[in-house]
């Protein structure tokens, strides 16, 4: 008989659950984990954190529990985040890496700003196409994107400058054709006594 119990610390943190295991976690177990699951999509909650960073001991049924479990809260749109960075939890859970959404710490899991907002695109994404994201990936894409995004606000500036510039030139030249314009209509009046005198002989072409 087993003298030690796994101790279930279940806590409402903001929006999320959050289920804290600390002890060996045995197969003994699983029913009453699947039980509070069960109770708790019942009472709608739907965003988990399972802290299993205190787990001492697992055995490979638990992993193959936790996979169902998340199976059925993300059909009812939930999602089960995990926080662990142990050797003990880690050989366990890494068959299932690329299907779950695993933390080392809670800084990690809690991170603000451009990081949180592209971890929960991520999730999205793979709720819908059963692809994960990682944040190194998501931080990647996010920079190609902030580059030809800059980039296009720069070819749209030279672009716009030399539109400018070139407008400028035509309002140059316009008013270049009308002075010289007035300045032609003046010499062939000037002219025009003279050519009456057959002093002079028109060869100015319009």
């Amino acid at each position: 008989m087993r003298s030690e119990a796994l101790d279930i610390v279940i806590e409402g943190r903001e929006e999320s659950t959050w289920l804290i295991l600390s002890g060996p976690f045995h197969r003994e177990q699983i029913p009453n984990i699947r039980a509070k699951f069960e109770a708790l999509l019942e009472d709608r909650n739907r965003d988990f954190i399972v802290d299993l960073e205190g787990v001492t001991a697992i055995e490979n049924e638990v992993a193959e529990m936790f996979l169902l479990v998340l199976s059925e809260v993300r059909e009812k749109g939930g999602e089960i985040r995990f926080i662990f960075k142990n050797n003990t939890v880690e050989e366990v859970f890494s068959p299932f890496r690329n299907l779950m959404l695993i933390f080392a710490d809670a800084e990690a899991l809690t991170a603000g700003g451009m990081l949180r907002r592209l971890a929960r695109s991520g999730m999205m994404l793979r709720k819908k196409t059963g692809v994960r994201i990682s944040r190194q990936v998501a931080i990647f894409l996010l920079i190609v994107l902030c580059g030809w995004f800059l980039t296009l606000l720069f070819i749209v500036h030279l672009q716009y400058r030399r539109i400018a510039e070139q407008q400028q030139e035509l309002n140059y030249l316009t008013q270049w054709k009308q002075h010289a314009q007035i300045e032609l209509t003046s010499l062939k009046e000037r002219l025009l006594p003279l050519e009456q005198l057959g002093i002079v002989r028109d060869t100015i072409k319009e």
